[in-house]
């Protein structure tokens, strides 16, 4: 890459031209730049630069898009990326911290996956500073990617707006493993497909570093699987629909209980202003999370009753180990939701050695399939707080 890099310098000319690119926002706009420079790889050009802001020229050839993208976006300098055409790459893009992907309404094909990164460290700021606006990022497959399309592992300040992404019922459009600050707004998170009646893999994985929970960083290096949690998620004005919608994963069984300890659980998880499906599992569940809130979100599980607590509609959980200390500063509060369940709407438990803090259940409109007193249940909770909440047979 060093060498590449010395290529690419020495082949950048001045070059007058009449471009249009994105500003570094939340959203997009567009805004006019009077020149720029143009950047060649392969004695062809792939960008033209204004400052930090390269406009990407496609190649015609998958990998070398996939090549000329990943140059332009290596590095920890800031920058800012802009898709202006569909593009089609033959794998994963590797953004350097700093990065900006502005991709508008434009559609980014691939033959594998579509974002990544290869942590080096276990820490929370071993990545960051990564934005991507717009894009419909999609595998070249009609039924989608059975793997993740975007994964991000020890990362912060990470922000995804207005991006579509399909992949298989199998897979992950979004997975984010032991991130912190995060926010995912206005996006669309959708499965390909057929999906399978026992499928409960979900579209957006908030996941901890364990070898089964992720395999991929386990492969890299197994210092990178301790066990790190997620903290400070937020899902925003998103409408996700899979297996499973929304679930901040728990480690497994066997070797995998070292890791059902109170230091392993997730904090500080939002969302709001969504609209989640399940089809085989729960929409939205949060297993392993000490505190969270889920806010004025349409969620439905079209899991049928018989799939037992897969077809909870919203399900927050302790698993089986040692829990965090009992206190009431830790909030799980689920407020002003409608939401459709199987066995329950809404079912928060500790299966754990300790009970949850504080639980408040209010303002929500709840039916379950198996009638009304199931619509919710709020068990092992050192506080409840249950009010105004409409309850019904689905």
């Amino acid at each position: 890459m060093r060498k590449l890099r010395k290529i690419l310098l020495s082949t950048i000319f001045a070059l007058t031209v009449s471009t249009t690119f994105f500003a570094n926002t939340a959203g997009t706009q567009t805004v006019t730049a009077a020149s720029g420079t143009a950047v060649t790889f392969k004695r062809k050009v792939i960008a033209y630069r204004t400052g930090s802001v390269y406009n990407f020229v496609p190649m015609g050839n998958a990998a070398d898009n996939r090549r000329a993208l990943n140059l332009l976006m290596e590095g920890n300098e800031k920058k800012v990326i802009n898709i202006n055409n569909n593009v089609h790459i033959d794998t994963y893009l590797r953004p350097g911290n700093n990065t900006t992907i502005n991709a508008g309404k434009h559609t980014i094909t691939s033959d594998k996956g579509v974002i990544i990164n290869d942590p080096t460290a276990a820490s929370y700021t071993n990545f960051k500073n990564l934005t991507i606006n717009g894009g419909i990022w999609k595998n070249s497959s009609s039924s989608g990617l059975a793997g993740t399309m975007m994964r991000i592992s020890y990362a912060s300040n990470i922000s995804i707006n207005n991006a579509t992404v399909y992949t298989n019922y199998k897979g992950h459009g979004i997975e984010l493993i032991s991130c912190s600050n995060v926010v995912v707004n206005n996006c669309t998170l959708k499965a390909q497909g057929k999906c399978s009646k026992t499928c409960v893999e979900e579209q957006l994985q908030i996941d901890l570093s364990s070898p089964t929970t992720a395999p991929g960083l386990y492969r890299l290096s197994k210092k990178l699987c301790n066990g790190t949690p997620c903290k400070n998620i937020t899902v925003k004005n998103c409408t996700i629909q899979g297996a499973r919608g929304i679930c901040a994963n728990f480690a497994g069984a066997g070797n995998e209980s070292k890791y059902r300890k109170a230091r392993n659980y997730h904090s500080n998880i939002t969302i709001e202003n969504c609209n989640v499906t399940g089809i085989s599992a729960e929409a939205i569940a949060l297993f392993n999370t000490k505190s969270a809130t889920v806010k004025n979100c349409r969620i439905t599980t079209k899991t049928p009753k018989s799939r037992n607590s897969y077809s909870v509609g919203l399900a927050v959980a302790y698993q089986k180990g040692s829990a965090p200390k009992v206190t009431t500063k830790n909030v799980i509060s689920l407020i002003n939701n409608t939401v459709k369940g199987g066995q329950q709407g809404i079912f928060v438990r500790s299966n754990a050695s300790k009970k949850l803090g504080t639980v408040i259940v209010s303002g929500n409109t709840v039916s379950a399939k198996k009638g009304k007193k199931n619509a919710i249940k709020v068990l092992s909770a050192k506080k409840v707080k249950i009010a105004k909440n409409k309850t019904k047979k689905w």
